[in-house]
């Protein structure tokens, strides 16, 4: 039995409910890395939800093929110093199907507009 993290629940759940994809645990390749901005696609990159942002964000990069071959990939960019994700993506083939950022260490709550 795997030991889902919290990153890996939300893309199995996410790509099964939103994109009927059913995918084992197991099957997921996981890791976590430092990216420069510039090192990244642009919209792996939170704009207008901080005033200043880092040079770097933590990733948590999950990717998995689903019965068909198409490549997932979810990734959860995490802020300096924080224990929470500010933006969450999926891609399908290199393509972005889902983006939501939030900003969770504020007591109020934040639409970003």
């Amino acid at each position: 039995m795997v030991n889902l993290t919290k990153e890996i629940h939300w893309f199995v759940h996410k790509i099964m409910a939103d994109f009927s994809v059913e995918v084992a645990a197991e099957e997921i390749a996981l890791e976590a890395t430092e990216l420069g901005l510039d090192e990244v696609e642009e919209f792996f990159v939170p704009n207008g939800l901080f005033d200043d942002l880092p040079e770097t964000l933590v990733y948590e990069i999950m990717i998995v093929d689903d019965k068909l071959a198409n490549v997932w990939v979810g990734a959860i960019a995490i802020y300096p110093n924080s224990p929470e994700g500010c933006l969450q993506v999926i891609t399908k083939n290199g393509v972005m199907v889902f983006i939501e950022t939030f900003f969770p260490f504020l007591t109020e709550s934040f639409n970003v507009a």
